[in-house]
């Protein structure tokens, strides 16, 4: 009986921290709702209520696709602003860099990382602002796939239980 709540403590957390790290850049969201069905698969169902791999493996491609989709968006968007690939480079070193200053590092390190890398290349910095503005955009598209990806992971687990 003791398993079996926190089982369903540990699952409804690892769900709910899941979906929030769909929104902040820190915490693995899509990660922790995969983590969150395999703790119900293994610590909760019974046999006759088990999720079942299929379940198991379409959670787990949701969550890689969901991390495709949101590295890609960025790529696109500084891209689409004219970005080039020092520019890009200098987003991904920006986010490496900001990883070290909280929140505000995560959300500003790939924005400066980028200008950076555009004026390096030689652009004005009117280019640099709109390459810079680019990867915004890409990373707001990338957040609002990733909230999106994880909210039908917690659609399909939630049904995928109730049966």
């Amino acid at each position: 009986m003791f398993l079996t709540v926190s089982g369903w403590i540990l699952t409804v957390l690892l769900l709910v921290v899941g979906m929030a790290g769909c929104f902040v850049p820190m915490l693995p969201g899509t990660p922790l709702i995969l983590l969150g069905a395999f703790t119900y698969e293994w610590m909760v169902a019974a046999p006759e209520h088990k999720l079942g791999w299929a379940t198991l493996v379409g959670l787990t491609a949701l969550m890689v696709a969901s991390h495709i989709v949101d590295f890609v968006a960025a790529v696109i968007g500084a891209n689409r602003f004219g970005a080039s690939k020092l520019g890009i480079w200098g987003g991904v070193l920006g986010l490496f860099v900001g990883v070290f200053f909280s929140l505000p590092g995560l959300l500003l390190g790939p924005l400066l990382g980028v200008f950076a890398g555009e004026m390096l290349s030689g652009k004005d910095a009117q280019g640099a602002l709109r390459a810079a503005w680019g990867t915004l955009v890409g990373n707001a598209a990338g957040v609002a796939a990733r909230v999106a990806v994880g909210a039908v992971m917690v659609l399909w687990f939630i049904l995928a239980a109730w049966h």
